[in-house]
């Protein structure tokens, strides 16, 4: 005998429950899905440009009488701000001997899909994280950066914010005074004032934090204590967890949110953009002259950007 693995083992095959690999990797990058929904899609470009209507025609005046002379003085009202495309990649490899081995009877799970998938999500965790964060460089711009904690300072899309005040977001702080998050509420409703063109118009649409500030919202919500099933068990003393509102926004969270914010976001002056053909686009595989292996690439080629920032806030200094 030269493999002395046993009677049972070479009697009887392994059974394998499920038909792919459990993630225990990978979370739900709900910003960047959030986004998408709205995403737009353009087609080429140097960079990504929006106009703007950043000042008041300083003309108009009362008349002393009807044969005043008016101002005729040019009032330059129109100009725009200009963002860069940012381009991210990734690639798998798949040898020969792996593809020998995972065929037929033999192969356990699709190997190719199954790294093509990783890649895949790897490149959502990538994308989400730098969607939220403070970013530099190479990055796409994060949300620290177009909404920051200190809104009068900086360029951003070409616009000096400690010059130009058209091109400020808003901020107020969300720091206890007593107890936890007892000033959350009151700080959201600054914030929606703030960001607002009047009442009721343009209110933020959605406010997004972490997970460990949604649950501080929840807990400053009446108390759900009530039978809501047909049996006299079925008590629920918690909310769903699927769905919370503020006035008419949603409250929602992702992991890759600090636990000190809370932005208040317009859908109509944050987007998304992508190059045409160009989300997640893969490449056909290559194979290098010295090795026994394909090399399969995805790329995005992508930007967040703001196109009315006056509408947007954070609410920091959560705790």
């Amino acid at each position: 005998m030269s493999a002395n693995v046993g009677q049972v083992v070479t009697a009887a095959w392994q059974k394998m429950i499920g038909k792919k690999p459990a993630d225990a990797v990978f979370n739900e990058y709900a910003y960047l899905a959030w986004l998408e929904k709205a995403a737009q899609e353009e087609t080429g470009g140097r960079s990504v440009i929006g106009p703007l209507e950043y000042r008041v025609n300083t003309t108009v005046k009362s008349l002393a009488s009807a044969t005043e002379t008016l101002d005729t003085s040019i009032v330059d009202i129109f100009d725009e701000w200009e963002a860069q495309w940012k381009q991210y990649a990734g690639t798998f490899t798949m040898t020969s001997l792996e593809e020998a081995l995972n065929r037929g009877d033999s192969a356990k799970i699709k190997l190719e899909k199954g790294k093509l998938n990783n890649l895949r999500m790897a490149m959502r965790k990538e994308l989400n994280a730098d969607l939220v964060a403070s970013t530099t460089g190479n990055d796409l711009a994060g949300l620290q950066e177009l909404v920051p904690d200190d809104p009068t300072t900086g360029t951003v899309q070409g616009i000096n914010r400690g010059t130009w005040t058209f091109f400020r977001s808003q901020d107020t702080t969300g720091a206890k005074t007593t107890s936890a998050y007892d000033n959350l509420r009151s700080a959201m409703r600054t914030i929606r004032v703030a960001c607002a063109k009047g009442q009721g118009v343009k209110f933020p649409t959605d406010y997004w934090t972490s997970a460990a500030v949604s649950n501080g919202y929840e807990s400053l919500l009446i108390a759900n204590e009530r039978v809501v099933g047909k049996d006299d068990d079925d008590a629920n003393a918690g909310f769903s967890g699927e769905k919370y509102l503020f006035g008419k926004a949603r409250v929602r969270w992702d992991d890759d949110f600090a636990d000190t914010r809370m932005y208040a976001l317009n859908r109509e002056d944050i987007k998304l953009v992508y190059q045409s053909g160009y989300w997640f686009k893969g490449y056909a595989p290559e194979r290098p002259a010295n090795q026994l292996a394909n090399i399969f690439a995805v790329e995005t080629i992508c930007q967040q950007v703001v196109t009315n920032p006056r509408h947007l806030g954070v609410i920091d200094s959560i705790s």
